[in-house]
């Protein structure tokens, strides 16, 4: 009888200690006391690379994590090895469950005989869907979820609240391979996009928000001007006045597919430059769905159509000897020479599909390089597939919604004309 006691208590000791391995944190995840409206993203802006960036909070010990903006990618991940990821609190996505994108019995398998870890076991979910533009990793990462810290906006305040820690869907690479320069100190990835291994799904699931992701991109560099990312739809409450900007938005239907870096597209059914027509579906040569939120800084366009919009553009404006990444420059006093939101400078306006015109002035069309000199912020290419592909600096100080939820893409053209911006001081 006492052997059988021992053996049952031996028995029950096993259990416990194998529920406390799959479940780190079994507390419930911790909630505000008023309505949640959205999460918001501190976004800075790199000046060397002009990628955009920010800092987020992992687990418990916190683990500062430095995370490039990617809307294209898939999921939050970072080489957690190599940043020395060791939390307490962290939970793993068990391999066939709801947060994993296999079934169980098309699992990967692995094999780990400790010391158990974020990366070091037999149960976790590992998964292919970890891409991005900006960097490579391995066709197997490890999903996981842990405390991450996020502000948000309520439905009592105008203005953040505190805090919260939230528990979130995010994968440990074993490597990670950037494709391009990135911001000094970053190796991590923000993926924004809807797929299965989604950041963003475990926040609009948890919190019951619409699945809509925002951007307001800084267009000064340094600390000093934060720009913000959104999850969960508006308000939009922008500096100075913290005025609501949802009115300016104008919208066309968003097209997207995911295959493992989502593409999202937009319908641009003409360009025109002071309201006249340069380019269109209906001219002979590429013409094709426009590309959104891939990471690139300057919108590109197909030679034909980069051509037709500098001749129009251009007018009679002084030519200046091209600089490096441009290929059209100009002297500033040809479009007045004092600021790049002045009457002078010809408006460049996409017109959607539904007859929206997302609207492109100075700020977002010149770049100033030196302090006579202005360079067209666009660039000529032979993209077939997609002969327009939006950059971001197109879409600085504009605020651009995503909504998944309504297939939709809302834009509201430079915020500088309304007295708002992404790079409040």
């Amino acid at each position: 009888m006492s052997r059988l006691f021992i053996f049952l208590n031996i028995f029950l000791v096993l259990i416990a200690n194998t529920t406390s391995l799959t479940e780190h944190n079994a507390n419930p995840k911790p909630r505000p006391k008023q309505k949640l409206q959205n999460f918001v993203i501190p976004i800075l802006k790199d000046a060397k690379t002009s990628l955009y960036y920010t800092t987020m909070t992992v687990g418990k010990p916190p683990l500062t994590v430095n995370l490039v903006l990617d809307i294209s990618g898939s999921a939050l991940y970072f080489p957690c090895g190599d940043l020395g990821y060791n939390s307490t609190t962290y939970a793993p996505v068990l391999c066939g469950s709801r947060g994993c994108p296999q079934p169980k019995d098309e699992c990967f398998t692995t094999t780990c005989y400790g010391p158990f870890g974020p990366t070091c076991r037999n149960d976790t979910c590992i998964s292919a869907d970890v891409k991005s533009y900006l960097a490579d990793t391995s066709e197997r990462n490890y999903l996981l979820k842990d405390d991450v810290i996020l502000s948000y906006s309520s439905s009592s305040s105008a203005h953040l609240a505190s805090k919260l820690a939230v528990r979130a869907r995010f994968a440990c690479v074993p490597f990670f391979d950037a494709l391009t320069k990135l911001p000094y100190g970053a190796n991590d990835i923000l993926g924004l996009s809807h797929s299965s291994t989604s950041f963003v799904n475990d926040l609009v699931s948890s919190y019951k928000i619409p699945f809509r992701v925002a951007l307001c991109l800084p267009s000064k560099s340094g600390k000093g001007y934060s720009g913000n990312a959104y999850i969960g739809g508006g308000p939009y409450l922008l500096p100075p006045n913290r005025k609501d900007v949802t009115e300016l938005l104008v919208s066309t239907p968003l097209m997207w597919e995911h295959r493992h870096i989502t593409s999202y597209t937009i319908d641009v059914t003409s360009i025109e430059v002071n309201g006249k027509r340069v380019a269109s579906n209906s001219n002979k040569g590429p013409w094709g769905p426009a590309l959104v939120g891939k990471s690139i800084p300057y919108t590109r366009l197909h030679n034909s159509i980069y051509k037709a919009l500098v001749k129009a553009f251009a007018g009679k404006a002084q030519k200046r000897k091209a600089m490096a990444p441009f290929t059209d420059c100009f002297s500033y006093k040809s479009f007045g020479g004092k600021t790049l939101l002045g009457k002078e400078i010809p408006v460049i306006s996409l017109v959607l599909g539904g007859g929206a015109k997302w609207n492109i002035y100075g700020p977002n069309s010149l770049v100033k390089v030196t302090k006579n000199v202005v360079c067209l912020a666009f660039e000529g290419g032979h993209n077939e597939v997609y002969p327009i592909e939006i950059g971001s600096y197109q879409m600085e100080d504009n605020l651009v919604e995503f909504d998944l939820e309504a297939s939709k893409f809302s834009v509201t053209s430079t915020l500088l004309r309304h007295n708002a911006s992404c790079s409040p001081q």
